[in-house]
């Protein structure tokens, strides 16, 4: 009989878990790149702008072409995490500035996040930056989504160089079109 009640309270609480953790759905956004269109600065000034913003922002910049449209900045650190192994996060754009047959330029900024291994430099990988966005209790059941978490310090560094962009060529930040994929998660799950 006392089995028969534990096999009948472990069902109920695996049920239970079950309907709880559906309920705590976050949505993962991978950033490709975000896009600005302008005609109210030429190809010149626009380039100018953009790396000044960057610099402004606290980034280095590792290559530069104007002929070309290109900038690319150095990674800059913008997390550590403790753990086993420890990690340092790192954060480059990529932009591309372009001029449109219709006379439009077209700012293009890609983000890239670096993650490396402070006991080994050598081991690290890169990928597009991450963050969740959903209900803000289902968010912050994710360590990284905290206010102190690497990937919210990724997403605020980025963004904050999107909105100066976005200002800077007369724009809102709605104006400006993400190329991002979404997935659904369970926050339980992190």
């Amino acid at each position: 009989m006392k089995t028969k009640k534990l096999i009948h309270w472990i069902v109920i609480t695996t049920c239970l878990f079950a309907i709880i953790s559906c309920s705590r759905m976050v949505t993962l956004v991978k950033v490709q790149s975000f896009e600005a269109k302008t005609s109210k600065l030429d190809l010149a000034t626009a380039f100018n702008t953009i790396t000044m913003l960057l610099v402004d922002r606290g980034f280095d910049i590792k290559a530069s072409n104007k002929e070309a449209g290109l900038i690319t900045t150095e990674y800059k650190k913008f997390a550590s995490v403790g753990g086993d192994p420890p990690f340092d996060m790192y954060l480059q754009i990529k932009t591309t500035i372009r001029k449109m047959p219709k006379g439009e330029i077209v700012v293009k900024m890609s983000p890239i996040v670096k993650e490396q291994n402070r006991l080994n430099a050598a081991a690290f990988t890169e990928h597009e930056l991450t963050y969740y966005t959903g209900e803000q209790k289902n968010v912050q059941l994710i360590k990284s989504m905290r206010v102190e978490g690497w990937q919210v310090k990724g997403q605020v560094m980025f963004m904050n160089v999107v909105n100066d962009v976005a200002s800077a060529l007369g724009l809102s930040v709605d104006d400006i079109k993400q190329n991002i994929t979404e997935e659904q998660e369970n926050a339980m799950s992190w």
